[in-house]
């Protein structure tokens, strides 16, 4: 744990530096001379400030706009729908464009965000979990900090993944950390018995109306809906897909698509696979499913027209404007590329 917290401060540190000088920029100059396109698709979940100390960890406000103003000085803003089509009727890329998207359906995303995007005519795609939409239900990660976070005892044993102690508050964030891990790579089933089994062992009681204060409301999804901002789907309770039998994922994938065109009124083009995890016949579902597009996870890999338009990679947003900067110019996939070849 500390090689890797000492890793990544000497990281952070090497690319503030370097873009401080302005090598980064000056990179990502010369590497568009040479391949002609850099197209990347960029995902957040929270904006804003962080009002609780248990919940998934948002970008901060000023360094949200700090990326979106890079954006608009560098790049040009396209819409996930007209990047996808560009790929599937084989048009040429921009030579330097930024696709922005949302996961989950966070109500921060309303309340920061989306005045910015709107004020600056950002085109941006939020992919909503749509069973916690007014349905008093958080996400099943934030359930867990909760839980934690509240807790009065400070052991918890949850079957197979092991005992957890909890001596202070500093081991709350590395223990929802290990639980979380530890679930998506379980079944479905067997994860929500063990969530079940850890509100019964806590004593926690969750109000009933907190998920109010965290997720979008279907008033504001159509707001936004009607100003510019498009909606995917992110499955009803956002399983991890793979984890579960396939019908039982279909019904995830359809439903979610459902639950959106029902309220908006709209065609729903895109997908977006819970943690990125998806296999061939995911794909093929959501394909069959009427999806024009959907995007999931790969360490800084840029988009061309070779891509499958079924799993489309996106860069996750930093949280530090350097090491954001070292991810955008490409020197992330380079120096990726160049250690795998000499492996």
């Amino acid at each position: 744990m500390i090689n890797m917290r000492i890793q990544r401060d000497l990281a952070i540190t090497s690319a503030t530096m370097a873009d401080r000088i302005r090598f980064l920029d000056i990179y990502a100059f010369f590497r568009r001379k040479i391949t002609r396109s850099q197209v990347s698709i960029i995902t957040y979940h929270r904006v804003g400030p962080k009002n609780d100390n248990w919940s998934l960890e948002p970008t901060t406000l000023h360094l949200f706009k700090q990326q979106m103003e890079y954006f608009l000085k560098n790049y040009e803003i396209i819409s996930l729908d007209k990047l996808a089509q560009c790929i599937r009727e084989e048009k040429s890329l921009p030579q330097q464009a930024i696709t922005i998207t949302f996961d989950d359906g966070y109500l921060d995303n309303y309340v920061y965000a989306y005045p910015f995007f709107k004020e600056h005519h950002i085109p941006a795609t939020i992919f909503l979990t749509t069973g916690h939409i007014e349905s008093n239900t958080l996400f099943w990660w934030d359930k867990i900090g909760y839980i934690l976070q509240h807790l009065n005892i400070s052991q918890i044993n949850l079957d197979e993944l092991g005992n957890f102690s909890l001596d202070s508050d500093m081991d709350v964030p590395r223990v929802q950390s290990e639980i979380a891990d530890a679930l998506k790579l379980i079944s479905d089933d067997r994860k929500c018995f063990l969530m079940n089994r850890l509100s019964e062992i806590s004593g926690v009681d969750i109000p009933p109306d907190i998920a109010k204060e965290l997720i979008l409301s279907w008033d504001q999804i159509k707001e936004m809906s009607n100003n510019g901002i498009d909606f995917g789907a992110h499955s009803v309770n956002h399983p991890i897909l793979t984890n579960m039998p396939l019908k039982q994922a279909k019904w995830e994938i359809i439903q979610s698509k459902k639950d959106i065109e029902n309220v908006l009124k709209k065609d729903v083009n895109a997908f977006s696979y819970p943690n990125g995890d998806f296999n061939t016949e995911l794909m093929s579902i959501v394909k069959e499913s009427g999806f024009n597009c959907a995007v999931s996870f790969a360490p800084g890999k840029f988009i061309n027209l070779k891509d499958n338009i079924y799993a489309l990679n996106r860069f996750t947003s930093r949280d530090n404007y350097g090491f954001f900067k070292f991810d955008q110019c490409g020197l992330f996939e380079d120096l990726r590329t160049l250690i795998n070849i000499g492996r």
